[in-house]
């Protein structure tokens, strides 16, 4: 008896596999395959995760923070092209990206990349209290930057949030 179930279970595995191995000839025949190329690798923004590149580097006396804060901003335009619900959170010395006129040449073309990024429909979400304390006013904050706050920081930590860090 307990042999007949094995048995059973065998043969009901051989049908299926049959039946796909004859499914998958029919749609090669009838040219309906899928590639790479016709699936959808990624999900869609729309309820698909929101990404949040979370970078914490940018000061520009470190290589390593540089290399840092521009894998962090390319990753976010990146993600953003492939359709991605993106923002950018700065905090640390990776606020030292946020002033509107940074003096450092490189800060300052990662800080149009994230102009960029903001008016293509992008997220920068600036922490005030690490941005104030390494030397930036208020009211230098570029334009189209956010606040972070405790009610804005705890809803985006609350939702389908995937986040990459730098």
């Amino acid at each position: 008896m307990r042999y007949t179930v094995y048995v059973l279970g065998i043969a009901v595995a051989a049908v299926l596999a049959i039946a796909a191995t004859v499914q998958i000839s029919q749609q090669q025949e009838h040219g309906s395959t899928h590639t790479s190329e016709t699936i959808p690798m990624h999900p869609i923004s729309h309820g698909g995760p929101t990404i949040v590149i979370h970078i914490a580097s940018g000061d520009p006396k470190d290589a390593r923070h540089m290399l840092s804060a521009e894998m962090g901003v390319r990753m976010a335009i990146a993600m953003q092209q492939q359709g991605k619900d993106v923002i950018v959170f700065l905090d640390s010395y990776g606020t030292m990206l946020a002033p509107r006129n940074p003096a450092d040449s490189k800060l300052k073309a990662l800080n149009e990349d994230l102009q960029q990024f903001a008016m293509q429909g992008g997220r920068v979400i600036v922490c005030p209290h690490c941005y104030q304390v390494l030397g930036n006013k208020a009211e230098d904050l570029t334009p189209g930057f956010e606040w972070a706050g405790p009610g804005k920081m705890s809803k985006v930590w609350s939702g389908n949030v995937i986040v990459i860090d730098y």
